[in-house]
């Protein structure tokens, strides 16, 4: 993966705006504790002072869980927050027989893309349309669709929903907690306007951006 220049500050800043104004969707990846990707998403998903509309896809968690993935004071039951547990897909998946496991497969996850996307639709209209940024996508995770589905079936899923997300001017970010430069990152990572790495050194968490356009990267800075 792109281990490039840096990006000076000034360049670094003008391409979040841009990013914010156009719409983006964001890959997140890095072998850290499962804290340290509950806090990148409550940073990702704004702050609680700003509106926001709000979207959790939980496909490894169960929604007793979702209060650690949203910024503080905002709440799973709040009318700008849509949470969608895909629960009982990972029992049915595991239990699927092999002969009928992609057929199945392939319904399942085209069953969350719909579901997220329905979602985006409500908050849309409740919200009276979007300003830039204010759509807030996470999913947490794609580790458990990568190990599920085929790889054709993720990228569908991962560019259909980021579609979708850009057409609304919002921001998405994906979880994939494995090494940046794992197969599943470099065959995804194209998909994605930006990737941030995370990792942790002496126990503190830190994180890098990446921008596969021009192969530059941040400097390590803390979370």
């Amino acid at each position: 993966m792109n281990n490039g220049p840096d990006v000076p500050p000034a360049e670094f800043t003008d391409r979040l705006q841009t990013l914010k104004q156009r719409g983006c969707n964001i890959l997140v990846t890095g072998t850290v504790s499962e804290e340290v990707s509950q806090r990148m998403t409550r940073k990702l998903l704004g702050e609680p002072e700003n509106p926001r509309a709000r979207i959790l896809a939980l496909t490894d968690q169960d929604r007793e869980d979702a209060p650690d993935l949203l910024p503080d004071s905002v709440a799973p039951s709040d009318e700008s927050v849509s949470v969608v547990d895909v629960g009982g897909t990972r029992s049915a998946t595991a239990t699927s027989p092999p002969e009928a496991g992609a057929a199945w497969h392939r319904d399942g996850i085209d069953e969350l893309r719909k579901r997220v996307c329905d979602a985006i639709a409500t908050a849309k209209i409740s919200q009276s349309g979007f300003e830039p940024a204010q759509l807030r996508v996470s999913v947490f995770t794609l580790s458990s669709l990568v190990n599920q589905y085929d790889p054709a079936a993720i990228e569908q899923f991962v560019s259909a929903l980021g579609d979708h997300v850009r057409g609304a001017r919002g921001m998405a970010h994906f979880h994939l907690p494995v090494a940046d430069d794992a197969e599943a990152v470099r065959r995804l990572a194209p998909l994605f306007d930006v990737r941030i790495e995370l990792r942790e050194t002496n126990g503190l968490p830190e994180q890098r951006w990446h921008f596969p356009d021009r192969d530059v990267s941040t400097s390590w800075v803390g979370l």
